[in-house]
């Protein structure tokens, strides 16, 4: 619980707390062999080994291994997964654990929007991480708050509510547009499948999704200028690049996506390598906006799935796809009956829509999120 809690404070309280869980885990591997047992039986995990295994190989014909090797090191704490899932039985305290830590990160947020305090690197507002990972640690929060704030009595969900409020504050002061996305695609999925899953539920997912909708609007109307802009302007630049009125893209995330596809194009099956992406960049055609600067400088284009589909080709892609798509499926075959569980495969929609949008497979940050979440939506039944 307190190395979950550190996690979306600051980066370096994460290594610390993430090198201190594994000494229990040490000590006790012995004991825990039943359970790692159990884990292998599950499809996902194969998919995911086979992906993480056909990167590693992808170093053989990647123009630059050693950046490669550098750029997916983060995928070691997906040992979260592992490490938590003989406690997946203990399912609230740990979510109670992010919940502690985000809200903690909230409140820093909230002195760094009145005091100027603690001084980060980033804009006010942001937390003491990435801006992306600040607002990806809210959004999660607030999808494990909205279900607590329906599955209580009305008097508990009344002093529930203000950290809920906390919480999207938190997600619009971080100004991350991923997550923002995240959370609304999570609204109606999760409430949906709350609705399929969960008899007598409908009504309090119908409050579910309005409550959700009713504190990010009201967040993002009383503290989401910055926010408020790049949505704006993502809109805007987006618009105009569909229709056709710039030569190239004007929003440089769409120039990064676009080079990298043509990339892919040219080594379509097995990709150019983990690490490959500085060497499309070097050879791109694809102008970007010209306050970004050169693409041929890019090193990371912002959508895992993408790089994913660039570095690794269709076979990498049909990997982490079929990783996906199994976890999911095991994690749908066990809400039936548990409407609290919910919340958990709603913070994985929102993972995974957010990543559409930025590298998590070389961040330790974001994949963090995902490696403890997944073993917190599959918690056996009592």
């Amino acid at each position: 619980m307190a190395g979950i809690s550190l996690q979306p404070l600051w980066t370096p309280c994460g290594h610390v707390a993430w090198t201190l869980c594994q000494v229990p885990q040490l000590l006790r591997s012995r004991r825990l062999a039943t359970a790692w047992l159990h884990l292998l039986g599950r499809t996902w995990l194969w998919f995911l080994l086979a992906w993480l295994a056909w990167s590693w190989l992808s170093l053989v014909w990647s123009p630059d291994p050693r950046f490669g090797v550098e750029q997916f090191r983060a995928t070691r704490v997906l040992l979260w997964i592992p490490l938590l899932w003989p406690l997946r039985r203990h399912w609230g305290p740990l979510v109670g654990a992010i919940l502690v830590g985000t809200t903690v990160m909230a409140v820093l947020q909230a002195t760094q929007m009145r005091l100027g305090w603690p001084v980060s690197r980033f804009p006010r507002g942001a937390g003491l991480t990435t801006p992306t990972q600040t607002g990806l640690w809210a959004a999660v929060a607030l999808s494990f708050w909205l279900i607590v704030v329906v599955a209580v009595p009305l008097r508990r969900a009344l002093l529930a509510l203000p950290v809920t409020m906390l919480a999207g504050v938190s997600l619009v002061w971080s100004a991350t547009r991923a997550s923002v996305i995240g959370l609304m695609v999570e609204l109606v999925l999760a409430n949906a499948v709350l609705c399929v899953t969960s008899q007598g539920w409908l009504r309090r997912a119908v409050v579910r999704a309005v409550v959700g909708l009713a504190i990010l609007g009201g967040a993002w109307y009383f503290a989401g200028s910055t926010l408020e802009y790049k949505m704006r302007q993502a809109v805007k630049e987006t618009t105009t690049t569909i229709q056709g009125q710039f030569a190239a893209p004007a929003e440089h995330r769409l120039s990064m996506w676009e080079m990298a596809l043509k990339g892919w194009r040219q080594r379509p099956l097995a990709g150019w390598g983990i690490g490959g992406m500085p060497a499309i960049a070097e050879r791109t055609d694809v102008a970007g906006p010209a306050q970004y600067g050169d693409l041929r400088s890019v090193r990371m284009i912002h959508s895992t799935y993408i790089q994913i589909l660039a570095e690794t080709g269709v076979v990498g892609a049909l990997l982490f796809a079929g990783f996906a798509a199994t976890m999911l499926v095991d994690v749908l075959r066990g809400l039936p009956g548990r409407p609290l569980m919910v919340a958990s495969f709603g913070a994985l929609v929102v993972w995974l829509v957010a990543a559409a949008f930025d590298g998590f497979q070389q961040s330790g940050g974001f994949l963090t999120v995902g490696a403890i979440l997944i073993p917190l939506a599959l918690a056996p039944r009592d």
